[in-house]
């Protein structure tokens, strides 16, 4: 019997994702809508033993969009149904809107499928959704697995809102809720002591990659002619960037570009930084398949997260397997919830220091284009051979039959 997946998250289809982020005032976080979408699409991809229907709360807040009522039609793309929440976007009355409808919506579903196969697949990072599906899942005896891409509380995109009362709040209920589901996806083993205290079945799964990405070429004929440096991602401090940006400023080579990807605290500083050093270029929020694109024409990938960082153990970034993917060849830090298999394929600074960064970037930059052409391939070759979405939604199958 096929299995039914009610995939329970923000994600959204691509043409309804370009609206928001063309619409938008604050761009869509794009790196969860590309986790999510490679997990349903490589379900999708399996549709002779389930099929996947999504139940998706837009990534919209009042403080991001002038629209207030939404009620989106229900999209059939790619063997994936997405049915959207219709929502009130006002404050309080949004989430709780968001609450009940999809209470009652799994309800339905769970009645209408009663003779099925079915499990419930949520991101219990949107507690109004996950908090709801678990609610409705218990009173429909549905099983449901949350997927955990990070911890509630040491999320670095809320650092800033660290003492809201409504911070707390949430947080509290997030905790409370993470506790309960029948199963769960990780990102990192260290996860499990902190979310699942019940020894419920857990998996780890740090990442999945396109398998489509297969076709695309990363040739030394296509690269940019100056080396060029890729850094994507959130612009915080706490992600490094500030190092990153110091240890390449000490460079004297003026024939390197630094290019930079992406929001966060760190913004309002761009204009001055690139203003300091004409080879630092700020891109901006693009979407990402511009930033694919350049990331198969540069000469060098990376991602300066600090490995000291406490978060570091309870993370996998999706940028490292997205840049592993592109071909070229990436350095990251020695990342805590990083498995060893990995070091296998990457550079690694060893030494995070500023100084140890401009040393390490020196010397892989120094190094013949073909090495590091090849280095990059090889990378490629094997997230694509071991952590490519169609694999990555087999075993997350796999695993729903030991719940």
């Amino acid at each position: 019997m096929k299995k039914k997946i009610l995939y329970v998250s923000s994600l959204c289809s691509e043409k309804v994702l370009n609206y928001l982020f063309e619409s938008s005032k604050s761009k869509p976080e794009q790196a969860v809508q590309k986790f999510h979408r490679l997990l349903t699409t490589g379900f999708a991809l399996h549709k002779d033993k389930c099929s996947v229907e999504v139940l998706s709360s837009l990534p919209i807040v009042p403080s991001n969009h002038d629209k207030k009522i939404w009620n989106l039609r229900k999209e059939e793309l790619d063997n994936i149904t997405f049915n959207y929440i219709p929502m009130i976007n006002i404050k309080f009355f949004k989430n709780i809107g968001i609450f009940f409808y999809t209470f009652f919506k799994i309800i339905f579903w769970s009645l209408t499928n009663r003779n099925e196969d079915k499990v419930i697949i949520c991101d219990v990072l949107n507690v109004s959704i996950a908090s709801a599906s678990l609610f409705a899942s218990k009173i429909s005896s549905l099983k449901i697995i949350t997927i955990v891409t990070d911890l509630p509380g040491l999320m670095v995109t809320n650092v800033k809102k660290k003492n809201s009362i409504l911070k707390n709040i949430y947080t509290k209920i997030a905790i409370y809720v993470l506790h309960k589901f029948d199963g769960y996806i990780l990102l990192t083993i260290q996860m499990n002591e902190i979310v699942n205290p019940y020894n419920k079945p857990y998996m780890i799964m740090e990442g999945l990659v396109d398998l489509n990405m297969k076709g695309a070429l990363n040739n030394l004929e296509n690269k940019n002619e100056i080396k060029t440096v890729i850094y994507a991602g959130g612009l915080y401090e706490k992600y490094g960037v500030g190092n990153l940006i110091n240890a390449f400023r000490k460079i004297s080579n003026p024939n390197i570009k630094l290019y930079l990807y992406g929001s966060g605290e760190m913004v309002p500083e761009m204009q001055s930084i690139t203003k300091s050093d004409f080879r630092i270029v700020y891109k901006g929020m693009v979407p990402n398949k511009e930033v694919v694109n350049e990331q198969l024409k540069a000469t060098l990938l990376i991602n300066p997260r600090p490995s000291t960082e406490e978060f570091t153990k309870y993370s996998f970034p999706s940028k490292n397997m997205e840049y592993m993917v592109s071909g070229t060849p990436m350095i990251t830090t020695k990342l805590k919830g990083m498995p060893d298999e990995y070091l296998e394929y990457v550079y690694v600074f060893e030494d995070e220091s500023e100084e140890g960064m401009h040393r390490t970037l020196v010397q892989i930059l120094s190094k013949d284009k073909d090495e590091l052409h090849n280095y990059g391939l090889k990378a490629k070759h094997f997230v694509l051979s071991k952590k490519n979405n169609l694999i990555q939604a087999e075993r997350i199958l796999n695993f729903t039959e030991k719940i």
